[in-house]
């Protein structure tokens, strides 16, 4: 396991895994700089930890890519990238409850009434289509009032003042239900945004699942141990004793103001909508407090962030209901691949009514049987080519609720159609149109250098596995 806090976590990495840790000396500009070092990283297939030291305007340094590798990702808790699933699914059955102490670095300076300024923080701008500076990567902590119990969530925040940030917070998801019960009493909703997580705190966040889930339970669970909490200083929240640093504010009621663009994860800019906006009333953080974000758009960090949790969550909530279900993967945004051990007909077109009922971002999702490997897009593909008669084995559910940040829906319509493939052989695997293979014995025997020499020994080269 590497570190029990995103300090520690930075250092054990520097440590142990230099060639995925790299330090910053030169100053850039918080306007594209980091998405431009992002980008070229990740054309050349790298997405290692970027710690910029200097960030022009700001006293803080910021930290990006913190989850940009599943493999680092995974051994922050302690665990092999094949294992990261597992792990999770572990977690949610084992979930340890968060401990309440007195006091924690993340009280070691605090910032009340006029010295509240969250534009002392690096004003981070990711893209041309971005309407401003927006806080990408902080957790927003929020309670119901009916219940008490927590929700931690991915929102992003555009900074609009010293003392102001708007807030898109999804439709449908529990945090705008939490604001929907407050803003009908006619009162504020209070919420804490962390920044400065641990990656286990990052993909504990992300995890989908009933509304009663305390996330920071999934948090302990993934790091064995209980989330260290403090309360807060001007909100009713507890927070994060070990973050770098956190922003008490509230969202009043009834009130909405201009959000957005934004680029966002889709790969497309999200509009101009008027939402919530959160007042801040104290910032407080570490001595020495690193700024931790996310670079907006559809990068690695963001993209693989959202797939860890939602697999083992999808996944546990399909097996629940239909144990036949072998294993799922969400290849690109609002599209999730389901591998099935087909007993009888019709137990396919089952798993996609049950698969858009785990989650409302799920559109397209097809199933096949578990001899296609899910994570060879092509495989996939084609047992959609031959398996598949469109008449028989597709459907359409017509205005399903969705995600609003799919560019693709109709305007000012919070819903999409989704739409089922079932790709799995007719009537069953065992009686289709027979593979042509190479018997086993024969690929065992056969080794390319015994007939190719050299040549085969250059060119047979591990590809870069998928960090």
């Amino acid at each position: 396991m590497l570190g029990k806090d995103f300090r520690t976590f930075l250092e054990e990495v520097k440590a142990k895994v230099p060639n995925e840790y790299v330090e910053i000396n030169k100053e850039i500009s918080p306007a594209y700089e980091t998405t431009a070092i992002v980008t070229k990283l990740e054309m050349q297939k790298r997405t290692p930890i970027l710690f910029f030291k200097k960030i022009r305007g700001s006293e803080f340094p910021l930290v990006v890519n913190t989850c940009a590798s599943r493999s680092l990702v995974a051994a922050s808790i302690g665990v092999g990238k094949d294992e990261l699933s597992d792990k999770y699914l572990q977690a949610l059955h084992n979930p340890i409850k968060p401990q309440v102490v007195r006091d924690g670095p993340v009280h070691e300076v605090v910032n009340v009434g006029e010295n509240v300024n969250v534009q002392r923080l690096p004003q981070m701008i990711y893209h041309n289509t971005d309407i401003g500076p927006y806080l990408s990567g902080g957790i927003v902590m929020a309670k119901d009032p009916d219940t008490g119990v927590y929700n931690s969530s991915y929102d992003r925040l555009m900074v609009k003042g010293p003392k102001k940030l708007g807030i898109y917070m999804t439709p449908g998801k529990h945090l705008s239900q939490i604001y929907e019960k407050t803003e009908q009493r006619n009162k504020p909703m209070e919420l804490a945004i962390v920044l400065g997580n641990h990656p286990a705190w990052c993909i504990g966040a992300l995890f989908i699942g009933p509304y009663a889930t305390d996330e920071r339970d999934v948090m302990g669970g993934l790091m064995g141990s209980p989330l260290e909490l403090v309360q807060a200083k001007t909100v009713d929240l507890h927070v994060p004793a070990r973050a770098e640093i956190v922003i008490e504010g509230e969202v009043p009621p009834l009130e909405r103001e201009e959000e957005g663009p934004y680029g966002e994860f889709t790969g497309y800019s999200a509009g101009q909508v008027r939402r919530p906006f959160v007042n801040i009333k104290a910032i407080t953080h570490r001595k020495g407090a690193i700024f931790q974000d996310v670079c907006g758009g559809p990068h690695r960090e963001l993209l693989l962030m959202s797939t860890i949790p939602m697999e083992p969550s999808i996944l546990h909530f399909l097996k629940s209901n239909i144990p036949a279900v072998q294993a799922v993967r969400c290849p690109a945004p609002f599209t999730l691949f389901v591998s099935i051990k087909k007993a009888r007909e019709g137990q396919a077109k089952q798993v996609l009514l049950t698969a858009f009922a785990a989650d409302m971002q799920v559109k397209h999702c097809v199933v096949v049987d578990d001899d296609i490997d899910l994570n060879d897009n092509a495989a996939v593909i084609r047992a959609i080519a031959t398996r598949v008669q469109a008449d028989r084995d597709l459907f359409v559910i017509k205005s399903v609720s969705h995600d609003e940040l799919d560019p693709s829906r109709p305007e000012g319509v919070p819903a999409s159609d989704k739409v089922g493939i079932d790709a799995t052989a007719k009537p069953s695997l065992a009686i289709f149109a027979a593979k042509p293979m190479v018997p086993k014995e024969v690929m065992d025997r056969i080794r390319l250098e015994d007939y190719l020499g050299p040549i085969a020994a250059k060119s047979s080269g591990k590809a870069r596995e998928d960090k």
